[in-house]
């Protein structure tokens, strides 16, 4: 890919970054509210609208991450991006787990439990969870991110969660990207420019669609929430059409890892097919 082809397509990531913070803030401030929270203190017993409660949580804490990765793109700060993406990811399998699988005892499990063990008055070691007044076991499940994913985020979950997971561990794999021409370490490389940002622009746009995108959902007006929809195709499409470059890219440092990824990149570029939310794929089938 010739450089000025690589910018402007990094350009139109950072375009892409800036209209979802646009909508995203406007969202979490407009329509983000603890329904969950406030029913329960009216009629004195948690309901499903705690789910709502745990997906806007998930979504404003997503988009403030996604403020702070705009300013690492700027910084050339792409394995520190990748970090806080992996965290991003987690949140949108755990938002559309407990909304495809809604169980009282989940509210348990992604709410109640984890504030009592913050605060300690439950304590968690070895798999069992004990309230520290009375010694008795809790019911509570701590799941892996392995155990949350559904659809077609099966397909290619453990390729990308691994990949994401080399940048936040310290894994020597990315020795490269601290590594200067002159075998010098160094601060300042900046490595995967364009795939670090697509790699953002395909976790949160499933957040937003998960989140946002939703039938029935209560935005500002119907000209914010056509904005919106249309935000998710135009970023959708894009997104979809670089995980397609990436797929067909062939690189010279590894046989069986490049093919490793570019089945990966093809596995998420048909994940995004699916309708998660209620937006409309058609755009996609012909693709």
């Amino acid at each position: 890919m010739k450089k000025e082809e690589l910018d402007n397509l990094i350009l139109t990531c950072d375009k892409f970054i800036n209209r979802y913070l646009l909508r995203g803030t406007a969202f979490v401030e407009y329509v983000c509210f603890q329904y969950g929270k406030y029913n329960a203190f009216i009629s004195g017993e948690p309901d499903a609208h705690f789910i709502s409660d745990f997906q806007y949580f998930v979504f404003t804490k997503s988009t403030k991450s996604l403020k702070a990765i705009r300013m690492l793109l700027h910084q050339g700060y792409m394995e520190d991006v990748m970090i806080l993406l992996r965290t991003m990811f987690e949140g949108y399998l755990a938002s559309r787990y407990i909304d495809e699988n809604y169980d009282a005892k989940l509210l348990n499990d992604f709410i109640f439990v984890p504030q009592l063990i913050a605060h300690r008055k439950v304590i968690y070691q070895d798999g069992v969870a004990i309230d520290r007044v009375n010694n008795e076991i809790i019911e509570f499940i701590q799941r892996d991110p392995s155990k949350l994913k559904l659809g077609k985020d099966k397909s290619y979950f453990t390729d990308l969660y691994a990949y994401m997971c080399n940048y936040a561990h310290c894994n020597f794999s990315i020795l490269a990207c601290y590594i200067d021409e002159h075998g010098a370490f160094t601060c300042s490389k900046e490595t995967n420019a364009l795939l670090v940002r697509v790699l953002v622009l395909f976790v949160y746009t499933k957040i937003f669609e998960n989140v946002v995108i939703v039938e029935g959902e209560d935005f500002l007006d119907e000209r914010t929430e056509k904005e919106c929809y249309k935000l998710v195709k135009d970023a959708t499409l894009f997104t979809y059409k670089q995980l397609e470059y990436f797929s067909k890219y062939n690189s010279d440092v590894n046989e069986e890892l490049n093919k490793h990824m570019k089945n990966m990149f093809k596995d998420m570029k048909n994940s995004l097919k699916e309708e998660v939310g209620s937006a409309n794929k058609d755009f996609l089938k012909e693709m």
